[in-house]
Parts: structure tokens; C-alpha cells; sequence
């Protein structure tokens, strides 16, 4: 496969992960503790590749290998083609987080939200418990 080939792959997987898939702040501000803000600004963080940012907003055990993929995608742009990273970071920043629903499951909350950048959409569903007073995420997948 040919560099570009790479290159190209690589965005896709970046494009296609971002869509995929308090005391906490919020580009300098408080984000509210709310399961919905949590989700977000984990979004926001993980879009703009905050990963430090996006570690504070999540159950570090639950989300590990999630966010070590999504880490090692990003760096792996970063080393390969900067230039990419740069149109994949600027075609998610423009991606519109609708937050559809919140489901009570005991301790936790299933919050439903549609993710939507350079015309595809992609819905999730993210599981968020209170740990210490404030929400985590501890999962995210896809809405069914």
C-alpha cells in the first residue's frame, strides 16, 4: 500500500472513530455535572485531541482500551501526515453533538446522542455513573 494509500486510511479511521464513538472544564469553563454535558465534552475533547482533557471525563479501567485506540490513531496521523490530521481535525470541529435521550439504569445513565460532521451521522450511546461526585463515562458504543 502506497503512503497516500496510509495516509488516507488513517484519516478515514480518525473521521470514522470520532463519529463512532463537575470540577471538569470545559474550554476554561466549569462543564455542568450532568451525564449530558459530560458526554459533550468528552466528544469535544476527543474530537480536538484533548486526550489529557478527555482522560478527566472518563472511568480510566472502563475506558482504557477506547481511548489507547483512539490515542494511537491520533499519533499515529500526527507522525505520518500532520496535514491530514489537520483536515480531519477541522472537519470535526465543526461536528454537531445532539443529545437525543437519557435513560436511568440504576446508578448509571445510557445518555443517546447523534454525532453528525462532514455530512454522516453516527448514533451512540454512552454509559456515565457518578464517581466521587461526578459523572464518568464508562462506555461508549453504539446506539441500537
Amino acid at each position: 500500500m502506497s503512503n497516500t494509500m496510509k495516509h488516507r486510511l488513517i484519516l478515514v479511521l480518525v473521521c470514522v472513530a470520532a463519529l463512532s464513538s463537575c470540577g471538569q472544564q470545559k474550554g476554561g469553563a466549569e462543564v455542568e455535572n450532568t451525564p449530558e454535558a459530560v458526554v459533550e465534552a468528552f466528544n469535544r475533547a476527543v474530537t480536538a485531541g484533548d486526550f489529557s482533557k478527555a482522560w478527566t471525563l472518563v472511568d480510566s479501567l472502563g475506558m482504557k482500551d477506547y481511548m489507547d485506540s483512539y490515542k494511537e490513531a491520533w499519533d499515529t496521523l500526527m507522525e505520518q501526515d500532520s496535514t491530514a490530521l489537520a483536515i480531519a481535525g477541522t472537519l470535526l470541529s465543526g461536528a454537531v453533538i445532539e443529545i437525543q435521550r437519557t435513560e436511568k439504569n440504576g446508578p448509571q445513565r445510557q445518555v443517546y446522542y447523534r454525532l453528525e460532521a462532514d455530512g454522516r451521522s453516527k448514533e451512540r450511546c454512552a454509559v456515565v455513573r457518578k464517581e466521587e461526585g461526578e459523572w464518568k463515562i464508562v462506555s461508549v458504543t453504539n446506539a441500537n
